[in-house]
């Protein structure tokens, strides 16, 4: 006979415990979902930038509109999948009250989490999109407590009946499949999964995943990772068939086969790059451009763009357009731009708009060219990670249009072509120099800073030769490719960003003493990683020019001035930071690697600056331009609108003559003009 003795709170607390683990042990993977999709909208900078982007087009915009339908799906796909791997076929549970009461609430409150998630991410008092979520996430559950009662598929049983021995992985297919529950979960996940693989696998140019934006993009996919990883936990037993296991090798294994991430090539009607001109070859005829009579005065303006991501994309770009609008002819003596990540990015619109514009109609223009570099490029690279970047993950071969680099390169290509109607970064990067009268040395020469993962060297993409002399130890990534790029491929091979992108594969094939095949190469990654300031290129480039400038000097009267201008948007605070200490063992090393990372520019230019002042033959003048940093200037490839004013309404307010530097730079163009 059983004892009437109620439970106390401490055993109550103990078998709530326990049933809880021994329930969610089996649901682990929509736990770890919620917490990636609960990080991902909400930690970062660029997801509170995302968000805000949404807020600020109102509560009746489509793009509100597609966060709801898409939270929809995620809370669907949440519910379903909690409950068939809970209610068909667990093995090992115990059951009791608590363990019944967790199986019948679990799901329910596991489906509204997503649209909590998101009304957190969304909570501005005075703004309505979190109040409509949370309305949201009481009509899910009401909708959940619904169907439970009243659609047959759905409804509890009054009792569980759950079997605790082993059984196939050919029962379990057939227990699943026969329960309604969870042939209905099997059918609309493969069918949510076909249609979401081919909707984001539609060519850049048809602009679906920009439509949607990153936010709905990115709670898609968290909801397809929810629904396969459910399934494969569902199948899996740790005792007899560790299948989660095994597919982790499996995926581990083919990774040595299904590289798609080699760089493209540009061949059909491309100059040999062997034609490229050496530094000295160049500067030579760039100062015959420029030089009018003897004891001219030539300004020699060398640029090192910083990287990070959109905000020193935008920040360049507008740097740049605006010195070209305060100080004339200034384009025009732009020697070299160095770019490292989003900043090199930057420079290549910014070289390709000075090719394509001419001069007298780019102030005109310039509307256009904020609007590509204000463009959103994350929604086309995540759709791409998301989904066809996962079919690559599984096959055991490489599909180069699968990666998801190469949607970013795209995304650019795109963009320019949108609102400038002209093709130019789909050409190559040699292309951009040639005109049908010959080389064209009014444009700046690009040196785009990467890094080699395999040895940590320094890469960079031009259109020069580099002289090994001067760039000793930097690795040539069209040279090591042996052909040209894009331009849209070169910009990426300086801003492969972690996670967002990959390292792009550059690779030749040279033949050992026996005759066998070797590669030789490896995976491009951002610049940042080497130096995030692009101004150490710079130097080196200044350093092959220096025997060119003194030898101008003694034999033919003519004075060049160099400037290094560094376009500097990193955070420039110098003072000590709050301490750290939750998960201090995992969070310390991070932190000191990206921070250190991120302050690696201000240490430079701090040391540049001071470098310079000992310069003196010639004398080289050096100049910061510095964004007055904010914490909330994403990194991503995303900008919402009021962010970007920020930036450009900063670049005309601190970029101007009030500056005394700039009132220099712009008198030393003065000089330019020939004495009589």
């Amino acid at each position: 006979m059983q004892s009437s003795t109620p439970p106390t709170f401490s055993q109550q607390a103990r078998n709530y415990i326990i049933a809880f683990y021994q329930t969610q042990r089996n649901a682990f993977v929509v736990i770890i979902t919620l917490l990636i999709g609960f990080y991902v909208l909400n930690v970062p900078d660029q997801a509170e930038d995302m968000i805000q982007a949404v807020i600020d087009t109102g509560i009746t915009s489509r793009l509100f509109l597609y966060i709801m339908l898409s939270v929809f799906v995620w809370s669907c796909v949440v519910y379903c999948c909690t409950r068939m791997i809970l209610h068909i076929s667990p093995v090992g549970l115990r059951l009791n009250d608590a363990a019944d009461w967790l199986l019948r609430w679990l799901p329910k409150f596991g489906g509204i989490l997503p649209t909590l998630i998101l009304t957190f991410a969304f909570w501005q008092p005075a703004h309505l999109h979190s109040y409509l979520l949370l309305l949201e996430s009481g009509l899910m559950l009401a909708l959940f407590l619904w169907v439970e009662r009243r659609v047959p598929v759905f409804r509890l049983p009054r009792n569980w009946n759950f079997s605790n021995r082993y059984t196939s992985f050919k029962q379990d297919i057939r227990e699943l499949w026969r329960h309604p529950l969870g042939r209905l979960t099997l059918k609309s996940g493969f069918v949510l999964t076909g249609f979401l693989l081919l909707l984001f696998s539609l060519p850049v140019e048809w602009e679906i995943a920009r439509r949607l934006r990153p936010t709905a993009v990115v709670i898609f996919g968290i909801s397809l990772l929810t629904f396969w990883g459910s399934l494969i936990v569902y199948f899996n037993d740790y005792r007899y068939r560790p299948l989660v296991l095994i597919v982790g090798a499996y995926l581990i294994v083919i990774s040595a086969w299904n590289d798609n991430t080699a760089v493209r090539r540009a061949i059909n009607g491309v100059p040999p790059i062997r034609d490229r001109p050496t530094v000295e070859e160049h500067f030579a005829r760039w100062v015959k451009n420029r030089r009018q009579e003897d004891r001219d005065t030539i300004p020699l303006v060398l640029i090192a763009a910083e990287g990070g991501g959109t905000r020193a994309l935008n920040w360049t770009a507008e740097t740049l357009i605006r010195l070209d609008s305060i100080i004339p002819g200034f384009s025009r003596h732009v020697y070299a731009l160095s770019g490292v990540s989003g900043g090199g990015v930057g420079t290549v619109f910014y070289t390709a708009f000075l090719r394509d514009i001419p001069q007298q109609q780019r102030i005109s223009h310039f509307d256009r060219f904020r609007n590509i570099i204000r463009d959103d490029y994350l929604s086309g690279v995540s759709a791409a990670l998301l989904f066809p970047e996962s079919i690559q993950r599984v096959l055991p071969v490489a599909v180069p249009a699968l990666e998801r680099g190469k949607w970013l390169e795209d995304s650019w290509a795109d963009s320019y072509r949108d609102n400038l109607a002209l093709p130019t970064l789909d050409q190559s990067l040699t292309q951009l120099y040639q005109t049908p009268a010959g080389y064209n040395y009014d444009l700046p020469s690009l040196l785009l800073n990467g890094t080699l993962a395999e040895s940590g060297q320094k890469t960079i993409t031009s259109n020069l030769k580099l002289n090994p002399r001067y760039f000793n130890d930097v690795v040539s990534t069209i040279d090591v490719l042996g052909a040209d790029v894009p331009l849209k491929t070169a910009a990426s091979l300086c801003s492969r960003f972690p996670v967002v992108t990959n390292g792009g594969l550059i690779q030749k094939d040279t033949v050992d003493q026996r005759g066998r095949k070797r590669p030789y190469g490896g995976h491009v990654v951002d610049g940042g990683y080497f130096d995030n300031s692009g101004v150490e290129t710079c130097i080196q480039l200044l350093n092959n020019l220096v025997p060119s400038i003194r030898r101008l000097d003694t034999t033919e009267r003519v004075t060049i001035i160099p400037y290094i201008i560094f376009i500097q948007n990193s955070n420039t605070v110098g003072q000590l930071s709050r301490k750290r200490s939750m998960l201090q063992v995992l969070r310390i090393p991070l932190l000191g690697f990206f921070n250190a990372w991120d302050n690696g520019s201000v240490t430079r230019d701090n040391m540049f600056n001071s470098f310079m002042d000992r310069f003196t033959n010639p004398k080289t003048n050096y100049l910061t331009l510095r964004l007055a940093y904010n914490a909330n200037y994403p990194l991503g490839w995303f900008l919402s609108d009021s962010v970007a004013r920020v930036l450009s309404q900063q670049a005309q307010d601190s970029i101007s003559l009030r500056n005394r530097e700039l009132v220099r730079l712009k008198n030393a163009f003065v000089r330019t003009r020939p004495v009589r």
